[in-house]
């Protein structure tokens, strides 16, 4: 009896470990959460308080955009520094403006949800 209680605990604890379906859909690879939380915790003076809310952060943004969105909205954004004609090309299109401003939205909601001024 304890035998069969070990394996049905064991297949529960499993369960719970892979969330379901709606947790895989906006799943983020652990590179890029570790890039995100390390560059994070980089903007805040590497302030050890920042390791929780930095996770914090990239977890919030991971309920709010799938992956792709993730990469292709930050990407935009992290094109708006670019200087010249090169940073030019991203920075003038009504498209980029928008997924800029949907992603800094994104950041700006999480950050608040997450405890970061």
């Amino acid at each position: 009896m304890k035998f069969h209680r070990f394996h049905v605990t064991v297949a529960a604890v499993g369960a719970l470990l892979m969330g379901g379906p709606a947790a895989a859909a906006n799943d983020y690879p652990t590179s890029s959460r570790v890039e995100f939380a390390l560059e994070c915790l980089q903007a805040y003076g590497n302030n050890h308080e920042y390791i929780y809310k930095c996770s914090c952060l990239i977890d919030e943004i991971a309920t709010k955009l799938t992956h792709d969105e993730y990469v292709e909205l930050s990407s935009f954004s992290r094109t708006q520094s670019m200087s010249g004609e090169r940073g030019g090309v991203f920075r003038g299109t009504d498209e980029t403006k928008g997924a800029v401003k949907k992603y800094l939205d994104v950041v700006a909601e999480s950050k608040k949800r997450c405890f970061i001024k």
